[in-house]
């Protein structure tokens, strides 16, 4: 799940893949509220399936990249 949110967050952002690392913060990224919902989406893309829309909810407590894909790992598992 991190290289695929990894590769999302470069797409959306524009930000090359190796500066995107699991221990950096999103605010570090730049990345705001519009940004995590195209994030989302295009993770959406990326797995062929719909996540569940409260995972946009849960993204209000998390501080890093890993925390992200770990949030998401858990909704697939």
């Amino acid at each position: 799940m991190l290289a695929v949110l990894q590769d999302a967050i470069g797409a959306v952002c524009q930000i090359p893949h190796d500066q995107v690392l699991a221990e950096t913060e999103l605010t570090a990224l730049g990345i705001d509220s519009l940004a995590v919902a195209e994030i989302f989406v295009e993770v959406e893309i990326r797995l062929g399936r719909e996540l569940p829309i409260d995972v946009l909810r849960r993204f209000d407590h998390v501080k890093t990249v890993g925390d992200v894909a770990r949030e998401l790992s858990g909704v697939l598992a």
